[in-house]
């Protein structure tokens, strides 16, 4: 099996420092929305910097690390609702998610395969910090036919 594939990730390496600055503001705005739970604001704005990232993930086709960004930013949008208990976990979750995510598409970048199931352990943690199932892996599995 090889580590490195022949595909042009020419389109990541033009986003990716777009990416970057994304996601470190949605990581400044969670911060402040924990420092503040009061400030909604901020995690309304954590999550239009991950719908962002979103929108450009799914735009260089990167759908395993798209899903990973949709799953925060469902997440963000349900911590800026009143009522949430576990709310620690779930920041957690949500931020390792913002930390993890640059890390994948750094080691695309690089080179290696997008092998998006290396990512159903983070998509699963942020399904269930919201309350809902997880993910098969049959979720993340397109071979190419």
């Amino acid at each position: 099996m090889r580590l490195y594939e022949d595909i042009d990730f020419t389109t990541l390496t033009w986003v990716k420092p777009e990416l970057d600055e994304t996601l470190r503001q949605a990581r400044i705005a969670l911060e402040s929305f924990v420092e503040d739970p009061g400030d909604v604001s901020q995690m309304r704005y954590c999550a239009t910097y991950l719908h962002q990232v979103h929108g450009t993930l799914r735009m260089v086709e990167l759908y395993g690390a798209a899903m990973v960004a949709e799953e925060m930013e469902q997440l963000a949008r349900k911590l800026a609702e009143p009522g949430e208990d576990d709310r620690d976990e779930a920041y957690a979750v949500l931020m390792r998610g913002i930390v993890q995510l640059p890390d994948y598409l750094e080691r695309l970048q690089g080179g290696h395969r997008d092998i998006p199931i290396v990512l159903l352990p983070l998509l699963n943690e942020l399904c269930e910090a919201r309350g809902e199932k997880g993910l098969g892996e049959s979720a993340l599995f397109s071979p190419d036919l």
